[in-house]
């Protein structure tokens, strides 16, 4: 039986989450489903260890008075944990409502009265206390459910995950009929997983995905992409990276590697991200661009640390750059289901293969060895950067998707790869595209309206029941598809032209000064930005150049799982050569850009920007509104 057909039996025969993990424990039982780190070691279980502890759960759930149909929250980070907790809730015929752990005690509070939340999840003691301070506002929680290992509550209302879990132990063999025909009570249409968007406009809206919507979600992408020359089977090792409260990563690095019956990787911390991709060696991970930046600028910088490093490097990449050119086709199209040292031309073969031995095999190891997969989606991708990472012989997957649409509904096709560009729309799923570019949508894991608020259905979805995306996009001759900028975010100076915001934007997040680009320019005559600095790199040099500055208005707070510097005094960012250092990034930005696109003023700011703040959303989209009125004085400067 071919690829395709199992796929297309897969979508007529599997209808549910917990299904799904029946099926795996009847085909990869003794295979390794989760790997992750406890008790200061790496753990292995298998699928027979997973659906038996998900049943646990699912009978101590029950055991609270869980019905199906109720709705249980998580707003935890992520782990192997919110994994359980959310298929365990599954199991026993309940829906999750993915919240931010970083939200604040109103969307928090929002969130959960709306769903009407009876249960929540949460990471550790200190989100627990952090919680049960407002839990008065939160009338429909009934039960807490610490996920750290080895706590224990009150018995009452407040529990730890390993007693819920020792609670269905003691119910088994009795409590399995229950949990059996809950299981086969759950359909198609019954509702799985409620994701609120990021409220980049301030206004949060639920996306009820149903179980078979999740389903399709998996399995179009792989469909997708095995019609295009990359079939994914039971033998890819997936590493969870970013939060599984986000959609994107919920389906594309959890659910949908869980659909081949694949091991799902936990890190230890974000802040060990290479270190733990050495340990899990994955072959599939999904990242943000900005993560891929910041991924290639230590590569460069470790490099580039020696004269002779720089002078490999910049060799190296400039061959990978030639190849990638040499291996498209008359259309821009690569193979990249062939090695490139079977494919290039000599002596180019040549020199890639040295490039190779040199210099990208250390890349290759230092992501674990075996990537095949490295996704990428949730923000613009800068071509530029693309296309050296694929000239070292990394295949990059650009994917595109909304949480009403269950993430990713285009993906990077191996076999007719376009830098630049994502691919025609996958299986199930269809495009159209409006006179001024913004993509409709329509298909399979699309929702059809937005969760008990009809006024957001109507603004969102046409009559005949197209999504509005807000996404510009292109399209090429093959349907290609690839996105300019949301709708909204598109700069219209007051001469008429056009500039994509999220263009200049990733441009900036290549700089290693820069840590966040605010881009400004809607009605003025030129594009201007209010930059913060990485303020890590700025103290170390100015440090090193035994710059003196006030160490007393330093401060630091937790981003990515890293302490970081997050705020400094006046003096550092007034510093004439911390400016002169910042003037000459913002060169290097604006040589890659068109006159008109060019940054001609900015204002760096002395704190950086945070969700705390409410100025950017959990997926770090900036909030504009709210920057823009907080910083409205400076902004005025500029323009002066």
């Amino acid at each position: 039986m071919g690829s395709l057909e199992i796929w297309k039996n897969f979508d007529e025969q599997v209808h549910t989450i917990p299904q799904l993990l029946y099926n795996n424990q009847a085909n990869f039982g003794a295979r390794p489903a989760n790997m992750y780190f406890e008790n200061n070691r790496w753990r292995t279980i298998s699928y027979n260890e997973l659906v038996a502890g998900l049943e646990n759960i699912s009978m101590g759930l029950i055991k609270l008075g869980i019905q199906p149909g109720d709705l249980v929250g998580i707003k935890a980070t992520s782990s192997v944990r919110w994994t359980w907790a959310d298929i365990g809730s599954y199991f026993a015929g309940a829906s999750t409502v993915s919240i931010y752990p970083s939200l604040s005690p109103e969307e928090t509070t929002t969130i959960v009265n709306h769903s009407q939340i009876k249960l929540l999840f949460v990471d550790n003691r200190e989100r627990l206390f952090s919680v049960m301070s407002y839990l008065d506002r939160l009338p429909t929680v009934q039960y807490l459910v610490c996920l750290e290992k080895g706590f224990k509550g009150d018995g009452k209302n407040i529990f730890g995950l390993g007693e819920i879990i020792g609670m269905g132990f003691e119910m088994r063999p009795a409590g399995l009929a229950e949990v059996k025909q809950r299981v086969n009570d759950l359909t198609e249409d019954s509702p799985a997983t409620l994701v609120y968007t990021s409220g980049i406009t301030g206004a949060l809206k639920g996306a009820m995905h149903s179980h078979k919507s999740l389903i399709w979600a998996a399995s179009r992408g792989f469909t997708h992409m095995t019609m295009y020359g990359r079939a994914e089977d039971c033998n890819m090792v997936s590493m969870i990276a970013l939060p599984l409260s986000h959609i994107m990563e919920k389906i594309n690095s959890y659910l949908g590697p869980v659909a081949v019956g694949a091991c799902l990787g936990f890190g230890q911390s974000p802040g060990m991200i290479l270190a733990d991709i050495n340990m899990i060696r994955p072959t599939w991970v999904t990242w943000v661009p900005r993560l891929m930046a910041r991924v290639y600028l230590g590569f460069q910088q470790s490099f580039c640390a020696t004269e002779l490093g720089k002078k490999a490097w910049d060799w190296a990449i400039d061959v990978g750059i030639r190849a990638t050119y040499a291996l498209e086709d008359a259309d821009g199209y690569i193979d990249m289901t062939i090695p490139f040292e079977e494919q290039l031309p000599s002596p180019l073969r040549e020199e890639w293969v040295a490039a190779y031995d040199a210099v990208f095999w250390r890349i290759h190891h230092a992501l674990g060895g075996r990537m095949v997969d490295l996704n990428l989606g949730g923000a613009y991708m800068d071509p530029d950067l693309q296309r050296k990472m694929v000239g070292m012989g990394i295949y990059l997957g650009l994917g595109y998707g909304l949480t009403e649409s269950a993430a990713g509904i285009v993906e990077s096709v191996p076999n007719a790869y376009k830098i630049g560009w994502i691919s025609p729309p996958n299986p199930g799923v269809e495009f159209h595209i409006e006179d001024d570019g913004e993509l409709l949508i329509r298909g399979h894991g699309i929702i059809t309206e937005y969760y008990k608020n009809e006024e957001a259905t109507r603004e969102s979805f046409t009559e005949d029941g197209w999504f509005r995306t807000g996404d510009i996009v292109e399209e090429d001759a093959r349907g290609y598809i690839r996105v300019v900028d949301r709708k909204k975010a598109i700069i219209v100076l007051d001469t008429g032209k056009n500039v994509a915001q999220a263009r200049v934007e990733a441009l900036c997040d290549k700089c290693g000064l820069l840590d966040q680009a605010v881009i400004i320019g809607q009605d003025r005559k030129y594009i201007a930005a209010l930059l913060v600095p990485n303020f890590e790199v700025i103290i170390n040099v100015m440090r090193g150049q035994s710059i003196p500055f006030d160490e007393s208005k330093l401060k630091y707070g937790m981003v990515n799982g890293m302490n970081i510097c997050v705020e400094v005094g006046e003096d550092i960012i007034t510093n004439p050569i911390l400016m002169d250092l910042i003037k000459g990034e913002v060169a290097k930005v604006n040589e890659q850009l068109e006159d008109y696109e060019t940054i001609k003023k900015f204002k760096l700011l002395s704190r950086r920007l945070s969700e705390e703040a409410g100025e950017i959303t959990p997926s770090q989209k900036m909030k504009m509104k709210v920057v823009l009125t907080k910083y409205k004085d400076l902004v005025e400067e500029i323009y002066q």
